[in-house]
């Protein structure tokens, strides 16, 4: 992808860097960017925490959703993260002087090509156990304290939570039902 995401990368206007992030881990995937000076794996820890906070942001307004963004605006620096899928961020660095609108219309296109590359990570490879583990921890307010809260819920010891792939059923529907009340959510889609 490095060399398709470098050639996609350089007929985007205006665009300086590209960090993609797998997530929920914030370690970077891959990137291009014209800048030697940057640190890639710095900057995608950082744009993968940006986009974490901002959900739990989103989420405490009552107007979370699965599909935004964020875009930060500095005096020579247009920045803009994404989330391409549940498993990847991206974050694009623009010159400043390029038109918001302008950086819109091509990140939807770029965005596109750069999802058509991305590994397909399917849910049928992982146990329900272990998908709602990782949703929980994706998207609940805080997530330091996830496996106590989700113990606490379930009576699940934080020991087996850390192994999900080994719950049965029952223990994987009460994960699910903790998960609910600790998103607030009607239901959970995996």
């Amino acid at each position: 992808m490095k060399s398709y995401l470098s050639e996609s990368a350089q007929q985007v206007p205006g665009l300086r860097g590209v960090f993609v992030t797998a997530m929920p881990d914030c370690l970077l995937f891959d990137s291009w960017t014209d800048e030697e000076a940057w640190n890639a794996d710095e900057l995608a820890t950082y744009f993968g925490d940006l986009v974490r906070a901002n959900r739990r942001g989103l989420r405490s307004l009552g107007s979370w959703s699965s599909d935004m963004s964020v875009t930060i605006e500095s005096a020579d620096t247009l920045l803009v993260l994404a989330e391409l899928s549940e498993h990847f961020v991206c974050g694009c660095v623009f010159e400043r002087d390029v038109p918001l609108g302008m950086v819109r219309l091509s990140l939807r296109r770029f965005y596109e090509t750069i999802r058509e590359n991305l590994p397909q990570i399917t849910a049928e490879e992982r146990a329900r156990a272990v998908r709602l583990m990782d949703f929980v921890h994706r998207y609940a307010p805080d997530p330091h304290t996830v496996l106590m809260r989700v113990s606490a819920r379930t009576g699940i010891s934080t020991e087996a939570l850390n192994d999900p792939a080994s719950l049965d059923e029952a223990q994987t529907d009460a994960i699910e039902q903790a998960a609910k009340r600790i998103l607030g959510l009607e239901t959970i889609s995996l």
